[in-house]
């Protein structure tokens, strides 16, 4: 089990590294992030985020019925249209000078639309907010859903680009940010995995 585990970790990691060559990043800064299936204490970041660190995590991932509000949420940036790979224009986080800050709530830039009553993957992560003005940051991320409906198991993949935005004051502050990831099926699955890949973008504005 140890060597299955430790595998499945190096493919991971080069995956990551892979994405940031192809991509040309500014920071080779990659965060792989593995939860255990539906539980809100169990989250494992390997390797260290390093340069990555400070700027967004993940704290739980939990299996949603996809809702009205959900499904039609704002859209995590825009996917290049036509590009091989991650390439997108991030969505800036709205300014938080105060906290605590509002929840920004998102779908994935691609797939774009989602359907309500399909089940879907909320992802719950804490950005952080630099202090001042024009210190956005900008990042994409990644997501992999292994899940088994019945007999078949799938893969679901989805993108999404956001960008910190800055507070205007001396402060920093944290924004809880959701993003749900439709699974396509209104048959309840069982979650076998869940991946989430950070990179840093380029710019506020654009990634790679």
């Amino acid at each position: 089990m140890a060597t299955k585990r430790k595998q499945r970790l190096v493919y991971a990691v080069t995956a990551a590294a892979m994405i940031a060559m192809i991509g040309g990043y500014a920071l080779a800064a990659t965060t792989v992030t593995t939860l255990s299936p539906q539980q809100a204490t169990n989250v494992t970041q390997s390797p260290n985020p390093g340069g990555f660190a400070g700027i967004a995590s993940v704290t739980s991932e939990q299996l949603v019925v996809l809702s009205t509000g959900m499904a039609g949420a704002t859209a995590g940036g825009t996917e290049t249209s036509g590009a091989v790979g991650l390439s997108g224009t991030p969505a800036a986080l709205a300014t938080c000078a105060t906290t605590p800050c509002a929840a920004s709530n998102f779908i994935s830039a691609s797939p774009a639309s989602e359907v309500a009553g399909d089940f879907g993957e909320q992802i719950v992560m804490t950005v952080t907010q630099p202090s001042g003005t024009g210190s956005s940051v900008g990042f994409d991320m990644a997501f992999t859903v292994s899940m088994t409906v019945g007999t078949t198991t799938s893969t679901v993949t989805a993108l999404a680009y956001l960008a910190t935005g800055a507070t205007g004051v001396l402060t920093t502050s944290a924004i809880p940010v959701f993003v749900f990831i439709d699974l396509g099926t209104t048959s309840a699955p069982v979650i076998n995995s869940v991946s989430v890949i950070f990179n840093q973008c380029s710019s506020a504005t654009a990634c790679p």
